[in-house]
């Protein structure tokens, strides 16, 4: 995977990583401030300016690069960057860090510039109980400063963090600018440290060499070239290798990283700048995961660079797949979008998905979905479409659609405030077959939505954090509705196993208004009918039940077992409806001939296909479909009453 990222720095870069600097900044920053920590050296004096102000939208990439905002260094790594939004690093080590060896070089104007800053400025705290003092800046020298800072804190962090808040906000009181809008950078007699160019040279030099210093000849990993590599590679973020703990080198021997990765000077610079490059550019969410679609280009160098634009446009098109809104939205451009999926259908690259969690320093690969053609995001689209179409024909509203992004939601996933998703492979895994074509077993699929009709009938939201909704009674029909219309898309992308279906029934004339159509468009087969009938009946029944009879609850719902429904609990449920439709059969219209109908076409041989848990989907989906339509749907006649009676013998 490393090599699609170098070879996407490649072509952004153009090939020269000159300009490597420029790929540091952020094109944009939502801080609206930058504001100046200036250290006269001749007048001992600190003041506080205001810099350069942005727009609504923030700070432009013109007036990051002027000062040098960077991101800054992960994890325990020692801070140097004099441009910064945490105040707590200028205050501590930043300009400490900066003059101690190994950082600037030893005869570099600049270092000797910042050694009198350090040394007139900041003065040597030590935590309590430990060994080693720490530069801090001196409060005695801030203007107006009402707070101190202990000479031996009871744990240094924490006191530096509350001194850096103390700090921003006498700043943001002389300056008008609200700490958290706010980017902090050093000047010294006026000059941004950061314009220096000893500081440009050591941040260009920090990015690209550095890592080179341990440097030996080997093979670069990433290119094949026997050339002068490096294993160090800690300054990579999107990381597949270990080499900065020492149990994953062989033998437990620093020097051995080399056998998980060598870069090379240029792969190497490649990555650092496709790294900031496909994080600002290529960044997207799908199904509630931070994921990374980065394109992997077939063609030759110079074809790849002639495409560079579309890799811009690559995250538009990719949000078009998975949104239905966006797709409708695209269909207005089609004309306009020709041109650009002509060059999709080629196949000039191949999509990666990486899927990934970012926690403070760490990064964390979720999954990493690879070499998936364009022309399959073609299909996806195409089939995502069609599945749309169905729901329309149906007549299912447009709030209850399914896209890619829905996906999430129909399978619930337990998380952690702190973690995150706890069973997150479960979608990432179908979206992987999604996207590679992989088959799906239809009977984990069946366990899934039983999960949702529990999480849904018990209220159970918080074992999900889900937000409890308003009905849960519509939540269940609307989510079992986009199930349907999920296994439809999954049928149509010819990923699930195939299932007998019903493709004549002369029964036709005897379901329910709308529930043919329904059979017909979702590939019901006769049992899947049968229950569905079932499940359309007891709808009839709890409509009954809590608005004719006036009862607050629907008891009929109860004797389904969300768990699974066992052969002989079906068969004991017609049973029972049959029974309830004598009860309220003053209310209850054809229900006796569809339950009839359904007994008939559950007791065919395609039941012994059905799970316990697709019984349960089945049922729910019948429900869901007699939920959808407009009430009242059982008051007849007498007339209509004596009828329906007449062609329930005939059926039978």
């Amino acid at each position: 995977m490393l090599n699609v990222i170098a070879d996407i720095g490649k072509i952004v870069s153009g090939n020269s990583q000159g300009e490597l600097l420029d790929f540091l900044i952020p094109e944009t920053a939502k801080q609206r401030y930058i504001v100046g920590i200036d250290f006269n050296l001749a007048k001992k004096s600190l003041a506080f300016n205001l810099l350069a102000e942005g727009g609504e939208n923030g700070l432009s990439k013109q007036k990051l690069q002027e000062y040098l905002f960077v991101a800054s260094e992960r994890g325990n790594r020692p801070q140097f960057s004099p441009t910064t939004t945490n105040l707590g690093y200028l205050v501590s080590q930043t300009l400490p860090n900066l003059v101690k060896t190994g950082f600037l070089p030893e005869d570099s104007e600049l270092k000797k510039l910042l050694q009198k800053v350090r040394d007139r400025f900041f003065v040597e705290v030590q935590e309590e109980g430990g060994n080693k003092p720490t530069f801090i800046l001196n409060e005695k020298l801030i203007p107006n400063a009402s707070f101190h800072f202990a000479k031996k804190p009871e744990k240094l962090k924490d006191a530096i963090g509350a001194y850096a808040k103390a700090l921003a906000g006498l700043i943001a009181e002389k300056t008008t600018a609200p700490a958290k809008e706010t980017i902090y950078t050093v000047c010294v007699d006026g000059e941004p440290v950061a314009a220096h160019p000893d500081y440009q040279r050591f941040l260009w030099q920090q990015n690209s060499e550095s890592a080179f210093d341990g440097g030996f000849s080997g093979t670069c990993s990433i290119c094949g070239t026997e050339t002068e590599v490096t294993q160090d590679t800690t300054r990579f973020v999107m990381k597949f290798y270990m080499t900065d703990k020492v149990s994953f080198a062989s033998h437990f021997d620093e020097k051995n990283y080399y056998k998980a990765v060598t870069a090379c000077k240029s792969c190497y610079q490649n990555i650092i700048i496709a790294e900031k490059w496909i994080d600002q550019n290529l960044r997207t969410r799908l199904g509630g995961f931070d994921v990374y679609v980065m394109p992997q280009m077939i063609w030759t160098e110079m074809e790849a660079i002639r495409l560079f634009r579309y890799l811009q446009a690559i995250t538009r098109e990719f949000n078009e797949v998975k949104n239905i809104a966006s797709l409708r939205e695209a269909e207005r451009k089609a004309a306009e979008r020709a041109e650009r999926m002509g060059v999709f259908e080629q196949n000039a690259f191949i999509w990666n998905f990486l899927f990934f969690r970012k926690a403070q320093s760490a990064f964390k690969v979720l999954a990493l979905i690879k070499d998936v053609p364009p022309s399959r995001i073609m299909e996806i689209t195409k089939r995502t479409h069609e599945t749309d179409d169905g729901r329309k024909k149906l007549e299912i509203p447009d709030h209850i659609v399914f896209d890619l992004d829905q996906i999430y939601r129909l399978i619930p996933l337990r998380r952690d405030k702190k973690k995150g998703f706890l069973e997150y492979k479960k979608v990432l895994q179908l979206y992987a077959c999604i996207f590679s074509g992989l088959p799906m077993r239809k009977e984990q699929l069946y366990n899934y939505y039983k999960q949702l009709a529990c999480m849904h009938h018990f209220e159970s939201y918080g074992l999900y954090l889900f937000k409890k909704p308003n009905n849960p009674d519509y939540a269940l029909m609307a989510d079992t509705l986009k199930w349907n219309l999920f296994l439809l898309f999954l049928q149509k992308l010819k990923i699930i196993e195939g299932e007998s279906t019903m493709i004549t029934n002369e029964y036709d004339a005897y379901f329910p208004n709308g529930v043919k159509a329904a059979f017909a468009e979702l590939n019901y087969n006769e049992a899947q009918q049968g229950l569905a009938l079932l499940g359309y009946v007891i709808g009839v029944i709890a409509y009954v039940q809590s608005e004719k009879e006036n009862l607050k609850s629907k008891p009929i719902l109860d004797k389904i077992n969300y768990q699974g429904m066992s052969e002989e609990k079906v068969m004991r449920l017609f049973n029972e409806a049959s029974q309830k439709i004598h009860q309220y059969r003053r209310h209850i219209g054809y229900a006796e001939r569809w339950l009839a109908l359904g007994k008939k076409l559950y007791e065919t041989g395609a039941r012994e296909e059905l799970t316990a848990d697709a019984r349960v989907f089945y049922l729910l989906s019948g429900y869901s479909m007699n939920l959808l339509r407009t009430k009242p749907t059982a008051e007849i006649t007498e007339t209509e009453e004596a009828g329906s009676l007449e062609e329930e013998e005939e059926v039978a």
